[in-house]
């Protein structure tokens, strides 16, 4: 009877502690989201609620591809388990090469001869029965296909897909993937797949446009790819036949490479120039597995070079593979900026190892991640290719390892994304005094405020161009540098960690990245998240003025801007040196906008001014000021 009253006791506690906290808590929350709480899908301390759900879609696939007339055929059998609450009368397909059919809406230009009838479904099977795709009842609207079933997938059950398609590949536009010369190809969003089907709205219908990204529902996938001879494939899964399709000289080089640090030139200019590096059949096919991936993409060449190498991560050693084209300016280095970058991810920057058996970085075009794979094009500086490395390896985890919607949420993608290699470039730079944060900042600082600069919770499909790149990328990865100068690196740190073992395999929202680092850091940090991610606004501080007597100088900040940020100032004296002080933005939390900084010197204090290289701030006309003796 005890125990049972201790219990009763404690689920009341924290039934009224929930309450008390939805009812404090005063973010604003749309509708949709708001039921997901009510349904107790989600929780208002950051973690999945009771009855949080997860559909999950596994692929076989045996696709077919020529280089020469860009001719990509494929079938794939799909099984879609439903661990919804709810029966699915209707299905939705993406069909993302789709973005390339005549008439449908795109956020990027594309050449005339890139535009094509759209994706060919010749066949559609669902548990083995035939729908005709000509039928009322499958609708194609923009690059989804909506399919309503003979009968609903149920609660709790499996039902089969299976689909027959063809394309020809885009020859001369690469956005993300594409040709690059004409047998060298970055393949992505190559395959109908399921959509997902979540708590908050049900099916995803984002029609992809070319900008915003990723939102997918995890499952195993089981590809095989059959391309003409000499041709290498890589992609997002293990290689299952290495020796079916490896020659017996190569192969003890591939295998050598996987259990090393050091780089391994598995594929030369000369080994290209003597061939007989493959088995000499007229066809290929190159069998791949992965485990609970979101996606799957794949990359062919029967003329670039191969970097190979591994690197210990925990208890696994993973595959680092870096391949490219043998003019490029900067590949013969990516493969060890690569293995770093792993490393340096794995203990430092996020603490979280790697969680996946391999990177294959392909030289492509200017950066796009995929899982287990990134497409990056030269880069003109050695700092720059480190940027671009470690950002598209970062995505491993955002939006792969944690599922995060691009579609809605960029800032929890591509701002953290921004955000937190910027600690690897400065690591592995090789420039003095490089400060990887001084652009992102400034950057910031330069549109902060503008017509341009939207709350970061204005859903991310809403926005385009410049508004979209400074929404995804330069205002939220801003907003995490001033939240970790609040939190400080260690709970920052500590937060975010969390925040990815509470999500990894789901599908979280902002609203549950904001609730897991209030709790876990035990602060109510809304004072925070109301400006930098819900308010139009932005950040301006002022030296307002500086007063020296004797020994003892006060200096003056004034907060005029919305938003809270640091106080970092350079005090500069007449004898030419100069002292650092440095303020926690945590300064503005109760909501004041002035703040005393007094400190005692000896010296004569010339100026103080703002240190805009570490503090963003929209208005540089106030940054300084003289001293007034007295």
């Amino acid at each position: 009877m005890k125990k049972l009253l201790i219990s009763i006791l404690m689920f009341l506690a924290i039934s009224i502690f929930q309450e008390n906290f939805a009812q404090n808590n005063s973010l604003y929350m749309p509708k949709n989201i708001k039921n997901a709480y009510d349904k107790d899908t989600r929780s208002f301390d950051g973690k999945p609620g009771n009855n949080y759900f997860q559909n999950t879609v596994d692929y076989t696939i045996d696709v077919d591809f020529v280089p020469q007339s860009r001719l990509l055929k494929g079938e794939e059998k799909i099984v879609y388990k439903n661990n919804s609450p709810d029966s699915l009368k209707t299905i939705v397909i993406r069909l993302y090469a789709d973005f390339f059919r005549k008439g449908n809406k795109r956020n990027y230009n594309i050449g005339p001869d890139d535009i094509f009838d759209g994706v060919e479904i010749t066949r559609l099977n669902y548990n083995g029965d035939s729908i005709d795709i000509q039928s009322d009842a499958v609708a194609r609207r923009g690059t989804n296909l909506y399919v309503n079933l003979p009968e609903a997938i149920v609660p709790k059950s499996n039902v089969e897909f299976e689909i027959f398609w063809n394309f020809v590949y885009p020859g001369n536009t690469n956005i993300r993937t594409g040709r690059y010369n004409e047998t060298s190809y970055f393949i992505g969003y190559w395959y109908p797949k399921i959509s997902v089907y979540d708590d908050i709205d049900g099916w995803n219908r984002h029609v992809h446009n070319g900008e915003q990204e990723f939102y997918n529902e995890y499952g195993d996938f089981d590809v095989k790819v059959t391309v003409p001879k000499d041709n290498f494939v890589w992609s997002s899964g293990i290689l299952q036949n290495a020796s079916d399709v490896y020659s017996k000289t190569f192969l003890k080089k591939y295998e050598k490479s996987k259990n090393t640090d050091e780089i391994i030139h598995v594929v030369t200019a000369d080994d290209i120039e003597k061939g007989g590096l493959l088995v000499d059949n007229e066809k290929n096919t190159w069998h791949f597995k992965a485990t609970y991936l979101t996606d799957f993409a794949f990359a062919l060449s029967d003329n670039y070079l191969w970097d190979a190498t591994s690197v210990q991560i925990g208890n696994k050693r993973v595959i680092v593979n870096a391949v490219y084209f043998k003019e490029s300016i900067d590949f013969h280095e990516v493969a060890e900026i690569s293995k770093n970058t792993l490393k340096l991810l794995s203990e430092k920057v996020i603490g979280i190892d790697y969680p996946y058996p391999q990177m294959t970085a392909f030289n492509g075009h200017y950066g796009m991640e995929f899982p287990m794979m990134i497409n990056d094009g030269d880069a003109n500086t050695r700092n720059g290719t480190i940027f671009v490395t470690s950002h598209e390896i970062t995505h491993s985890y955002f939006p792969f390892y944690v599922g995060t919607s691009e579609q809605k949420y960029a800032w929890m993608d591509e701002g953290l994304v921004t955000f937190l290699p910027k600690e690897i470039e400065n690591n592995l730079s090789d420039e003095e005094g490089y400060n990887s944060y001084d652009q992102m900042i400034k950057t910031y600082s330069f549109y902060a405020g503008s017509s341009k600069d939207l709350p970061l919770m204005v859903p991310s499909d809403q926005t385009t161009g410049t508004t979209y790149r400074l929404h995804a990328y330069s205002r939220s990865a801003t907003a995490f540098y001033v939240l970790r100068n609040i939190l400080g690196k260690e709970m920052f740190q500590k937060c975010l960690k969390e925040f990815i073992n509470r999500w990894n395999g789901k599908h979280p929202t902002g609203y549950d990245f904001f609730y897991t680092f209030n709790n876990v850091s035990g602060e109510d940090l809304f004072w925070f998240w109301q400006p930098w991610f819900f308010d139009f606004g932005y950040p301006d501080i002022a030296v307002k003025s500086v007063e020296q007597k004797d020994d003892k100088i006060l200096i003056k900040i004034e907060k005029l801007g919305n938003f809270p940020t640091p106080v970092n100032l350079i005090v500069q004296y007449n004898d030419g040196t100069e002292d650092f002080i440095e303020e926690n933005a945590k300064i503005w939390k109760d909501g004041k906008t002035n703040y005393v900084i007094d400190f005692k010197t000896k010296k004569e204090v010339k100026s103080v001014e703002i240190n805009t290289n570490t503090v963003p701030d929209n208005n540089n006309k106030n940054n300084s000021c003289f001293v007034v003796p007295k």
